[in-house]
């Protein structure tokens, strides 16, 4: 038996500039696991792609409690970090531009006790992307330093201008045997 159960696939099928996935995160599991697949945008210059959290009444975590570390791995460039402290998102989840087709993006999430409302929401994710016909990829850490109960997440890009045209979001309970 898998340790992983399917519990949410929402498919973005047409232009938008964010993407809530809600009602995925319960008392069932304690973690989390979440793909982004074969995201692309319509950026021809690049774009910078933003997580958030989702509370128990729906609403989107957007005040200045996430605390986050990334390290960026360029292939045709040195290795580079970027931290936020009292930030308003889990940072980048993902850069990318459409301008040498067919590029895009995949990334993968773990989430960590989002449904407790007495302990804080953690994140790890790592991904990588075409971008400028240049690989790119990069490992993450964040964590919204607030006790709420969280049910889901969004996806945003951070330039309101700029929308994503085309992948698939998919949210795993992970199972923890003893």
């Amino acid at each position: 038996m898998s340790n992983l159960r399917l519990i949410n696939e929402t498919p973005i099928t047409s232009a938008v500039n964010s993407v809530n996935v809600t009602d995925v995160f319960s008392a069932d599991f304690d973690i989390y696991f979440a793909t982004i697949s074969n995201v692309s945008s319509d950026s021809t210059t690049g774009n910078n792609t933003r997580m958030r959290f989702i509370n128990s009444s729906g609403s989107v975590v957007s005040a200045s409690n996430y605390d986050n570390a990334q390290l960026d791995m360029a292939a045709e460039t040195s290795f580079g970090e970027t931290r936020g402290t009292n930030a308003d998102s889990t940072g980048l989840a993902f850069a990318m531009s459409n301008d040498l087709e067919p590029e895009g993006i995949s990334n993968s999430y773990y989430f960590f006790n989002p449904y407790s409302s007495s302990s804080y929401t953690f994140a790890l994710q790592q991904g990588s992307a075409r971008f400028s016909g240049v690989f790119r990829s990069g490992k993450g850490i964040a964590v919204l330093k607030q006790l709420a109960s969280i049910t889901g997440f969004q996806i945003y890009q951070a330039t309101s201008s700029i929308n994503m045209n085309s992948g698939a979001i998919r949210t795993y309970g992970l199972r923890v045997d003893s």
